[in-house]
């Protein structure tokens, strides 16, 4: 068979639908080997697009056609055509019925798109185009109707049947089975549609909201799990009160349900009052989750609540808007997270991300603005371009209009669009309209794509004292090859003098004041900006807070970035400083390396943070962060050809002397951190677990004696985190400590897949020879299902994605694995597929010896065939020139 062929959806061809689907009236009969679908549709000529007579064209995939009928009249098989992807009605008049039957089979089902099988689960994942896989439809988000659905199944093994919207009706049929219809009287597109049938049980609670309305809240999960919603439930309610609070937000429906699947490709997904979840973002207990699981279940929850207003009840016009309701709503689940624990931990995470993975993906051949111009798979611009880059272009909106303006422009953008499927343009122009603000230049950040790189040039004049910055920005080319104009970029600044006070901020040239600090407002290609009555050369605190997602170029020396790292009042900005110097020290080792020299870490990097410890900070969860040296994709991106092994060796030199020279201020955090761990979930002892477990990491590092403290943690842990702890300290040590735990480990927790999955990560990013052996065998242990994608993350993507040691093996034999399983996923799940195959698309960032490696495995998979387009789209734009 031939490799899928590349065709192009242009955001410049969108053009209105033709009809309109003025209701659905769906009918499920589900059964063992099948599912019919009764579909009724009630559909009209669209009046906006003029009189005309164009043929009605519904979307299908892999449908079996049972019946079809027009006005309650069969159709012939010469009034209708079939294609692979499309039903095509020639002939229908202005207004109709259309009558659709049509058989599936969800247990064949292994893409996770449509109806299919999770366990003894019947379950459905319709965005963006898994609709039409149960029938056919005119499958886009800018056709919204009023959907009725009915679920007919065995009332033994299928005693809940959930859909969207209010059940309206329920009994009993024959032959022991039984319906339930649901009604959601909120238009929708397609997309949104839900369906849940299964064994489950009920978590019940409610919500009542700022206007007295009591709303059902239900969550349903396995047996065996029900004790581990109790945070999921209080996390709602948490979100449900804050967007009251912070956007005026009702919820608007009579009961708000979620249920959590082991199958699932994405994280959750916001179906309209029927949430379904991948069920390691709802369950959690202490014994089962760690901190970070209890904090990414509360932002999940929270981010697909969101989604109720910024996403359904104001959707999106087309696929080309999916940042419309993605990125603003990670912008919205940012600020919720950060109200709810450390919002200095919360923003460097979000940063992390930005300056890992999404500068990475703004370097590479997929490449994309945050409202692409053309896809070829929409399930690949699922990215961090979409979300994260898309959430900082709100941010900086935000910024720019301040919290009350913002409030105002996101008021009239409800006020105005509810209920309608609308553009980014749309959104903007709110914003614009409310506060006046002319946001026409900043919009290039949604239709240009690339990181731009702001370069700075400083001078102090002593007898004017003034000190004077030249800024300027430049994007690099990304594959679209278009030129880049220059954008609208606020960088928030302060200024510090050499004992790290803070000094007055007087300039000639306009800053812009917020509540938030303040900020220069970079809108040419180059601009200067003169600070006045400077008694000595000021160290400026750039970009506080991560205000704009650049790459900023600055001459820092290190003992600026030592007063920045103990002293800035932005603490992002410490944090930040902490990455600057342990970056500046890696480049020096790899020089070294290069050079053939002998690799030593120097003093003054040693004593930076033995001042650091000394400190009293009382964010324990921020000194975590300060204490995390910079990451192989971190440093990674500094360079425009990286060499791999000489970051790798400079990596591991840094850790080591880092852990060795450190060693006893360590152990005296440590065992402060875990005496005032009272292992409560507050945030002042997600802190201390987060601190300590850092230091534990380092100290087992720094020699084989204290294996025996991991080990003492793991065995009288109180909570996951703790044992998670232990496990990651030990996890790059080839003792047989190491094994034996791990073995316990499992024997304990095999009956729990999440913990499971945590057990088999773990495994995929140990820093050990005989890693990829280990995985290769893991792949046939009874832990391990290539058709649950949770695995596959945990196990495949883990080792591509966090572990630069064994992944970029010098023969190749990490790109070569991977390849292999991007080739059995293919066909199997070719959205899993495409996501293991990010960690293969740099190749051409790499050094040639690795580069031509990596190469080597893409070309592989091009030629192993009858390729996905979600593949093959990833495959031929990474081997292009």
């Amino acid at each position: 068979m031939q490799n899928a062929k590349l065709n192009p959806t242009y955001l410049k061809d969108y053009r209105l639908p033709d009809f309109i689907v003025e209701s659905i009236d769906l009918q499920f009969e589900l059964s063992e080997d099948k599912a019919i679908v009764h579909s009724i549709l009630r559909l009209c000529r669209n009046s906006i697009q003029g009189k005309h007579q164009r043929p009605l064209i519904l979307q299908g995939e892999q449908l079996k056609l049972i019946s079809l009928q027009m006005n309650d009249k069969p159709l012939s098989s010469n009034q209708f055509e079939i294609s692979p992807t499309a039903l095509t009605i020639p002939d229908v008049p202005e207004i109709f019925t259309l009558e659709i039957v049509t058989e599936i089979y969800p247990h064949k089902n292994t893409t996770l798109s449509g109806l299919y099988r999770s366990d003894s689960l019947f379950c459905t994942q319709c965005e963006a185009e898994g609709f039409r896989r149960m029938t056919y439809y005119l499958d886009r988000p800018d056709v919204m109707a009023p959907f009725t659905t009915t679920i007919v199944a065995d009332k033994t093994k299928y005693p809940v049947l959930l859909s969207n919207g209010n059940k309206i009706a329920e009994g009993d049929m024959s032959d022991n089975r039984h319906f339930v219809k649901w009604q959601d009287p909120f238009k929708k597109p397609s997309y949104l549609f839900a369906l849940v049938a299964g064994n489950l049980t009920k978590i019940s609670d409610s919500y009542t909201t700022q206007s007295g309305k009591k709303v059902a809240l239900e969550i349903f999960v396995e047996e065996q799990n029900k004790n581990k919603t109790q945070h999921a439930v209080r996390s709602l309610q948490k979100s449900m009160q804050w967007d009251e609070q912070n956007y005026g937000r009702e919820y608007d429906l009579d009961i708000y349900m979620i249920v959590a699947v082991n199958d699932f490709n994405m994280g959750a997904m916001e179906n309209k009052g029927l949430n379904i979840f991948n069920s390691k973002y709802v369950l959690a207990d202490e014994k089962t989750a760690t901190d970070i699981d209890f904090q990414n279940v509360e932002a999940v929850i929270g981010h697909e609540y969101f989604h109720n207003w910024t996403g359904n009840r104001i959707t999106c016009r087309d696929w080309f808007q999916l940042s419309l309701k993605e990125g603003l709503t990670v912008f919205r689940e940012q600020q919720f997270s950060a109200s709810q624990g450390s919002p200095t931990v919360k923003r460097i995470n979000d940063a992390r991300i930005i300056r890992t993975r999404q500068f990475a993906e703004d370097a590479g051949p997929m490449a994309h603005p945050v409202r692409p111009e053309s896809y070829i798979e929409i399930n690949n611009f699922y990215t961090t371009t979409i979300y994260n880059k898309g959430a900082e272009v709100i941010r900086m909106q935000h910024t720019l209009l301040g919290r009350a303006g913002f409030r105002k422009g996101m008021d009239l953008y409800f006020e105005r669009h509810d209920g309608q499927a609308v553009t980014i343009e749309d959104f903007v122009a709110a914003l614009f309209d409310a506060n006046g603000f002319d946001l026409t230049q900043f919009h290039r950040w949604y239709h240009q794509a690339g990181t731009p790189q702001v370069t700075i040039k400083e001078a102090y004049d002593s007898k004017l004292k003034q000190f004077k910055m030249t800024l300027t920005q430049f994007t690099p080319l990304t594959p679209d090859k278009k030129e880049k104009k220059p954008f609208v970029i606020p960088i928030k600044i302060g200024l510090y003098d050499d004992e790290g006070k803070a000094l007055n901020i007087e300039s000639k040239q306009p800053i812009h004041q917020t509540e938030d600090g303040y900020f220069i407002i970079l809108n040419q290609e180059s601009q200067e900006f003169v600070f006045e009555n400077m008694p000595i050369k000021p160290v400026p605190s750039l970009l506080g807070n991560f205000s704009a997602p650049i790459k900023l170029v600055y001459p820092y020396t290190e003992s600026e970035l030592v007063l920045l790292m103990t002293c800035d009042s932005d603490l992002f900005n410490r944090w930040d400083a902490s990455q600057r110097i342990g970056t500046m020290a890696i480049k020096a080792l790899m020089k070294d390396f290069q050079n053939n020299k002998t690799l030593i870490v120097t003093s003054t990097f040693i004593e930076a943070y033995r001042e650091l410890l000394k400190q009293k900070i009382t964010d324990t969860a921020l000194v975590a962060q300060l204490l995390s040296l910079p990451s192989f994709e971190y440093v990674g991106q500094e360079f425009s050809q990286v060499d791999v092994d000489a970051l790798i060796a400079a990596r591991r030199t840094l850790i080591q002397g880092f852990s060795e020279n450190l060693e006893e201020e360590l152990a005296q955090v440590y065992h402060h951190s875990h005496s005032a761990d009272d292992g409560s979930l507050s945030g002042g002892s997600m802190g201390f677990r987060a601190l300590k477990n850092t230091c534990l990491h380092y100290l087992v590092r720094s020699g084989a004696k204290w294996l025996n403290l991991a080990s003492d943690q793991y065995k009288n842990a109180r909570n996951m985190t703790d044992r998670m702890g232990a496990l990651s300290a030990i996890n790059h040590s080839s003792s047989q400590l190491r094994q034996s735990i791990f073995d316990e480990f499992y024997q304990e927790f095999k009956s729990e897949p999440l913990v499971v999955n945590k057990w088999l990560a773990l495994h995929a990013c140990a820093d050990i020879p005989n890693v990829l052996d280990n995985i290769k065998s893991l792949m046939k242990h009874e832990s391990f299902d290539i058709n649950n994608p949770n695995k596959v993350y945990a196990l495949i993507n883990t080792f591509g994605m966090a572990n630069p040691e064994r992944f970029h093996d010098n023969e190749g034999k990490g790109y070569d694995f991977v390849a292999d399983c991007v080739i059995e996923l293919n066909q199997r799940n070719p959205q899993v597929a495409a996501r293991i195959l990010e960690c293969l698309t740099q190749w051409k960032r790499l050094d040639s010896h690795h580069g031509a490696l990596m190469k080597k495995a893409l070309m592989k998979i091009e030629s192993s065939g009858n390729l996905s387009e979600d593949v093959y789209e990833i495959v031929t734009k990474s081997l292009s020139d």
